[in-house]
């Protein structure tokens, strides 16, 4: 590999890890507007429920079968407007969180100006005084250039877990 390339890739990876990084920080300040302006108008977000079988039964995960995030951007806005209708009764006092990403790699898209990244998330939550839960997850993100700066295009999230402890999934990850 000629050291131009192995800059480029360099740099790709590191605005990615900017990306992630600022995308985290929003999640976790619940900076909405700056979610919404890091996604794509045509933002797939999606989050497959898991089901523990024997290996010869495994099937490809489907975004018709069951799923706990099945979002367009225009879902996620209404999600996050409920917030603000004092009926979000679970979010008051609100949750506190925090977003861990690791593991990223990045890789070409099919398209040009779009890029595969893989990470790892983990997300602490803590809510009340004793309510505390962990998420672990592995994600394959398609981001996308939009100009100067990059775009989620989508994104599929693989808990770990199978039976979620928390009272409620009112997070992103």
């Amino acid at each position: 590999m000629d050291t131009n390339a192995a800059l480029d890739d360099l740099l790709l990876w590191h605005q990615v890890n900017q990306f992630l990084t600022r995308e985290a920080r929003a999640l976790d300040e619940e900076d909405y507007d700056t979610w919404f302006s890091m996604l794509a108008p045509d933002l797939h977000y999606w989050m497959p429920s898991r089901e523990t079988v024997f290996r010869h039964d495994e099937t490809p995960d489907d975004p018709r079968r069951s799923y706990f995030y099945n979002e367009t951007l225009d879902t996620l806005r209404q999600r996050v407007a409920r917030l603000g209708t004092g009926t979000a009764w679970s979010e008051n006092p609100r949750t506190r969180y925090r977003h861990l990403v690791t593991n990223v790699a990045v890789t070409p898209g099919d398209t040009a100006g779009e890029y595969q990244v893989c990470s790892n998330v983990l997300v602490y939550r803590n809510r009340l005084e004793r309510e505390e839960n962990w998420m672990v997850a592995a994600r394959e993100d398609t981001l996308r250039r939009g100009g100067d700066t990059l775009l989620l295009a989508r994104r599929k999230i693989t808990l770990d877990q199978n039976v979620l402890l928390s009272k409620n999934l009112n997070v992103y990850l």
